[in-house]
């Protein structure tokens, strides 16, 4: 099947719009240290679950997927786990904040901001896919990883509305991954991936 004919059109639209929301909020903690302060906090909780859920290794290679405006996931696992994490994102003005964040927190030895597509970034050098709740198109990107990441890689994919779980009934998903676990949390889902050996 063509990436383009993929699945997934009302997850990715819904995925689009909370795109847009996060930016501007995002930008907004960039330039403000009391949205700061409060996406830091309100954030932290659900990292602090999922970085548990992904048992990190400090030698271990961490990318983020959909690194936005404000990289608190990226920055959060560099300063816990003590490793480097490159961040992408796909939106240049998105991840020109996040350079000049990264390096007003003077956080460039720990997080790597770079621009980059989910769906076609080379990924096969790392060992933990982060891949955020704002990232689209969602299908292609989890597509181009089961096709190109490593086999013994893990991927720490955020969703909502069900929208991972129903993308990973269809068959070509399902063959490339299976669920090891997952978290729930108010208003989100957190599922750790691996990808199925005999593909």
């Amino acid at each position: 099947m063509k990436k383009s004919r993929l699945f997934g059109f009302p997850t990715n639209c819904r995925r689009f719009l909370s795109s847009i929301f996060f930016t501007v909020l995002e930008i907004f903690a960039t330039k403000m240290n009391i949205f700061d302060s409060l996406l830091t906090k309100w954030r932290e909780s659900v990292l602090s679950r999922e970085i548990q859920t992904l048992n990190i290794m400090p030698s271990e290679k961490v990318l983020h997927l959909g690194c936005g405006a404000f990289p608190s996931a990226s920055i959060f696992i560099a300063k816990k786990k003590k490793t480097h994490v490159v961040g992408i994102d796909n939106n240049y003005i998105a991840m020109t904040l996040a350079r000049s964040y990264i390096k007003k927190k003077h956080l460039s030895d720990l997080v790597t901001i770079e621009y980059g597509d989910g769906t076609n970034y080379p990924v096969q050098d790392f060992d933990i896919i982060y891949i955020a709740i704002n990232v689209w198109p969602i299908d292609q990107v989890l597509f181009h990883l089961g096709q190109t990441m490593k086999p013994t890689a893990r991927i720490l994919c955020k969703g909502s509305h069900q929208d991972i779980n129903t993308l990973l009934q269809k068959k070509e998903l399902q063959s490339q991954f299976s669920v090891a676990s997952s978290l729930k949390h108010s208003k989100s889902q957190s599922f750790l991936l691996i990808k199925n050996v005999n593909v």
